[in-house]
């Protein structure tokens, strides 16, 4: 089994090798019983609390992922907000990531056709960091290195492709996850996923034979 995507991509921007992804098994869960009730406003207002807690910072980092510009992850993410709250009796327990990505995912999409006429914004200039605990100057620049390689050659991907390439890879949800999220069949979903994997290595060794060319 090969290696994870974020170790290929973590190791060093510069030297990270082209490696088989690793597989996961699908749970081969079926569909998941309805959401009972909730017993009281106080219980829905904890429940929609610890959505927020939970998941929303997986959701703008989601975003920013796909290639979306700062200011509409943060606008998807705060509309996000009022549509779970208007549908909190639909997200089936166990579910929940997927109702958020696929949520947001469509309002994100929206807000991009809307401002459509604006300024378009390098994918690179989107990048975010992510706090993390502090690390030596040197592993500092190779996670920087890597982080805008990943985000250059992500969004350099057919979108179709990089939004299951993301889900799959880099929010680790399993295929079946991903199909009930997008509504499309299984089988759609691994197609898309091998050519995302085809066209992310080809991109990948592509930026590789380019620093071996440099350097000599």
């Amino acid at each position: 089994m090969g290696r994870h995507i974020s170790d290929v991509l973590t190791s060093s921007a510069a030297s990270a090798a082209a490696t088989n992804l690793a597989v996961r098994g699908e749970d081969g869960t079926g569909a998941e019983p309805g959401r009972p009730p909730f017993a009281s406003e106080q219980e829905r207002a904890e429940y929609l609390r610890g959505l927020v807690l939970t998941h929303f910072s997986n959701v703008w980092r989601f975003l920013m992922r796909l290639g979306f510009t700062e200011d509409i992850a943060d606008d998807a993410a705060q509309d996000l907000y009022f549509v779970v709250a208007r549908r909190l009796d639909d997200i089936v327990p166990g579910r929940e990531r997927g109702f958020l990505f696929a949520s947001a995912l469509r309002i994100a999409s929206a807000l991009k056709r809307e401002r459509a006429r604006e300024l378009p914004v390098d994918p690179q200039e989107a990048t975010v960091e992510i706090p993390a605990p502090l690390k030596p100057a040197e592993e500092r620049l190779d996670d920087e290195r890597a982080r805008e390689l990943l985000y250059r050659l992500l969004s350099e991907l057919d979108e179709r492709f990089r939004v299951v390439f993301v889900l799959y890879e880099l929010e680790e949800m399993t295929m079946q996850e991903i199909s009930d999220a997008l509504e499309v069949p299984p089988g759609t979903v691994a197609s898309r996923l091998r050519s995302a994997r085809d066209e992310f290595r080809a991109k990948l060794e592509r930026h590789r034979a380019r620093l071996r060319r440099e350097s000599k």
